[in-house]
């Protein structure tokens, strides 16, 4: 066990906004503060936006990691990204050294740099996982896609954004006439375009329009002016570089959000649209089965969705409550902190500390299979029979959750 002055050294590529690691890594940062243990950041570059955390360049050569950690008095290290998993087997014995996996987008999305990540991903399984004290994931499928199904599993929180409570009718004052809100958010740029599914979210703009449905269209995210024009060209409403208020109030008035991501360890704009209390629509692929209740297996799938919710507002709004009361009982920071002072060893002070009994995942499974059923459903049977079928198949599972 640590002593009261002992420090952890979270490691990462980058430290600044519109990166989800960051995000994982400022919250636990700011949770473990707040309970009395000291977290320092170190990374490669940052952009200066995070105040209050202590965050330190750190070249990611073994030796430079372990003169910070005396340094700042830490011994137990995490490293959230390459190149940090790569250099700290050397350190272990004089450090815990723990890999934080947030896991890595498929090499066949990448067609320049597709060998260098599949030797990254080979070498992280033979040489850095087993050489580790231990292995966190941050969903079940970056387990399995990792090639490690024995790491622990520490979901991300949702409750970063304020909680604003479900919609109710006050939200849809127009009711079914109005323009269908929809909207995403990610960044804006060709590195990662084809993953992200860009291309994807400008083909599903142009099948709405053809469909007749009145919708407004939009995209927020990070990225360059020039990055967005294929976009604003597509006739969608384009907001970049938002501050985090601006990101949590369009997040809000948005009718509908939809990930067109292929690939995602976690979906944290996903998460924070229905934390938010906005229905979240996503794939089903890579982890949006543990994310939302409400899964597409193509684009003709989404699209259907979206021309139910244009002629049913109250539908809407009831798909908004069931994906908010998922995220926010299922996604909480204050459990992810306190799975990680346990999973690492670490205490506050001099004074034992009690560890919270984090809420049991939803069973492995159960979600992609009903999500085919709720699709059969709404296609044979209408709306209301697949709605109320969801309601109740759904608080069955969330009662289930809590015994």
């Amino acid at each position: 066990m640590l002593n009261s002055m002992s420090a952890l050294l979270f490691l990462c590529h980058r430290m600044g906004r519109g990166y989800g690691v960051s995000v994982v890594i400022e919250n636990l940062a700011r949770g473990l503060a707040a309970r009395g243990v000291p977290v320092v950041i170190g990374c490669m570059e940052h952009d200066g936006t995070l105040s209050g955390l202590d965050i330190r360049q750190v070249e990611p050569r073994p030796a430079a990691i372990a003169a910070l950690a005396r340094e700042v008095g830490a011994t137990v290290l995490v490293a959230h990204t390459t190149p940090f998993f790569e250099a700290l087997p050397e350190l272990r014995g004089e450090f815990s050294c723990w890999a934080w996996e947030h896991g890595d987008p498929s090499p066949s999305f990448f067609e320049e740099d597709r060998e260098e990540r599949e030797r990254i991903i080979r070498h992280k399984q033979v040489n850095v996982y087993p050489a580790m004290d231990g292995v966190i994931s941050i969903s079940e499928f970056i387990s399995g896609d990792i090639g490690w199904p024995q790491a622990r599993l520490v979901f991300n929180g949702c409750d970063h954004v304020p909680d604003r409570g479900g919609k109710g009718l006050q939200d849809f004052p127009l009711g079914d006439s109005a323009p269908l809100r929809i909207g995403t958010l990610m960044r804006i740029g060709v590195g990662e375009a084809r993953y992200k599914g860009m291309r994807n979210f400008l083909d599903l703009t142009a099948a709405v329009r053809a469909s007749g449905i009145n919708a407004e269209i939009h995209i927020m995210g990070r990225g360059a002016a020039e990055d967005a024009e294929g976009f604003r060209a597509a006739g969608i409403v384009t907001h970049l570089n938002a501050t985090d208020e601006e990101r949590a109030e369009y997040l809000r008035k948005l009718d509908v959000f939809v990930s067109p991501s292929l690939w995602e360890g976690c979906n944290l704009p996903l998460l924070e649209a229905q934390a938010l209390g906005t229905v979240g629509l996503a794939y089903d692929t890579g982890a949006h089965p543990e994310m939302t209740p409400f899964l597409a297996a193509d684009s003709a799938d989404m699209l259907a969705l979206l021309k139910a919710y244009a002629r049913n507002r109250d539908l809407v709004r009831q798909h908004s409550i069931m994906g908010y009361r998922f995220v926010r009982g299922k996604y909480r920071w204050a459990v992810a902190v306190d799975q990680t002072i346990a999973l690492l060893g670490l205490k506050m002070g001099t004074a034992p500390i009690a560890i919270a009994q984090s809420a049991p995942a939803f069973q492995r499974g159960w979600m992609s299979t009903y999500v085919a059923k709720f699709w059969q459903i709404l296609r044979a049977e209408g709306l209301s029979s697949a709605t109320q079928r969801t309601l109740r198949y759904l608080s069955h599972h969330m009662q289930r959750r809590q015994h």
